[in-house]
């Protein structure tokens, strides 16, 4: 019998507006260690953190008695720990085998053809908008909703080995990142990689 990798996945957290970025992410690492989020990097990984001793106060698991490995392995085997993305010069689209189509913000029928209109997106000049295949409505493909099952933005915090759904943000890590961001609201998604 054939084993299985082990499923990799992340929470992610990023500014609402996809377009927000702070190119010195200096303050907004002082703040998520001052608040035990993260402790030091890892090894020759300057954008990569072990979570601190008050992680599970800030990252609510779901279930009755989760195991999550907070430190590397001997074997080394995935483990949880903060993973900076960021900041980019142009917003990414981060997807994942459990993304689905997102809604239109008008119509609120789902755009199937959503890939095609961020490709347009990426080739075409700031300001494009996409139009709703079903009512007509333009929207940057940017502000799409995909209801946690992706984001669009510049700068991505990402915790690692967290299985969608599996862990919720605190509300008042939110405010946390928000207060080290110019007052840019903060929102979250899950990622599934694509392939196991």
């Amino acid at each position: 019998m054939t084993q299985q990798p082990l499923h990799n996945g992340r929470l992610i957290l990023t500014p609402q507006s996809p377009y927000w970025a702070r190119e010195d992410l200096s303050t907004l690492i002082e703040k998520l260690h001052s608040i035990g989020l993260i402790e030091q990097p890892l090894a020759n990984q300057p954008k990569r953190f072990l979570l601190g001793d008050e992680f599970m106060r800030w990252v609510s698991f779901m279930g009755c008695s989760p195991f999550i490995r907070l430190s590397p392995g001997d074997e080394g085997e995935a483990f949880c720990h903060l993973a900076v993305d960021g900041p980019s010069p142009r917003p990414r689209l981060i997807t994942g085998r459990n993304t689905t189509p997102p809604r239109c913000e008008a119509c609120r029928k789902r755009i199937t053809d959503w890939q095609q209109a961020f490709e347009a997106w990426r080739e075409q000049a700031a300001g494009w908008m996409a139009a709703c295949p079903h009512c007509g409505h333009e929207q940057d493909p940017a502000s799409y909703d995909f209801r946690q099952t992706a984001g669009c933005g510049r700068l991505f915090l990402s915790i690692e080995n967290i299985f969608p759904q599996e862990a919720i943000p605190d509300p008042g890590l939110l405010t946390h990142l928000q207060t080290a961001s110019d007052g840019q609201p903060w929102h979250y998604f899950y990622q599934q990689d694509a392939t196991l």
